[in-house]
């Protein structure tokens, strides 16, 4: 039996002032109780404040947690094999399923891991810039630099979705 194709949904990345930031159209895979994911739509159009408009070029399935301040975009290489994951550090999302949107505030930190074990800590000088435009409270602050080490920490114990990391 053939499945019904997933609607389209939209994945909305905001600033803490409301702001867009970027958004993209992606398919629901799966939801869990504890977390949704969604592959991106390959040829559909990011459209990006800074960016501009782009075209996606590679599959990525975006896992979000409805309780969690963190994303994860595993994006592929050329090769359709993993490339890396990209975590946003972010406040929980919002789920819209009557509008199809997920959205969520980007708070500007982002962790970059490799297959290879290499990771990195990026925006960093941006975290900090937004703090202060945005006045982005100091708990909120301490939670965004905690959950950058609890990113690192679920990685290194190779927890969902970092499992099909060698």
């Amino acid at each position: 039996m053939r499945m019904a194709p997933s609607p389209l949904w939209h994945i909305l990345a905001r600033k803490y002032d409301g702001s867009e930031h970027y958004r993209l159209p992606a398919t629901l895979l799966t939801e869990s109780g504890d977390s949704l994911t969604f592959a991106t739509q390959v040829g559909g159009r990011i459209l990006h404040r800074t960016h501009g408009p782009k075209t996606i070029q590679r599959a990525s399935d975006l896992i979000f947690w409805p309780a969690e301040w963190y994303n994860v975009y595993l994006n592929t290489g050329d090769d359709g094999g993993l490339d890396h994951a990209y975590c946003n550090v972010a406040l929980p999302p919002v789920i819209s399923e009557a509008e199809k949107t997920l959205s969520f505030v980007d708070l500007d930190l982002d962790v970059r891991i490799w297959p290879d074990g290499r990771y990195a800590i990026l925006d960093t000088d941006e975290f900090r810039e937004h703090s202060e435009r945005y006045g982005y409270p100091p708990d909120m602050q301490r939670r965004a630099l905690e959950t950058v080490l609890d990113i690192i920490i679920r990685w290194r114990a190779r927890r969902f979705p970092f499992d099909c990391f060698p």
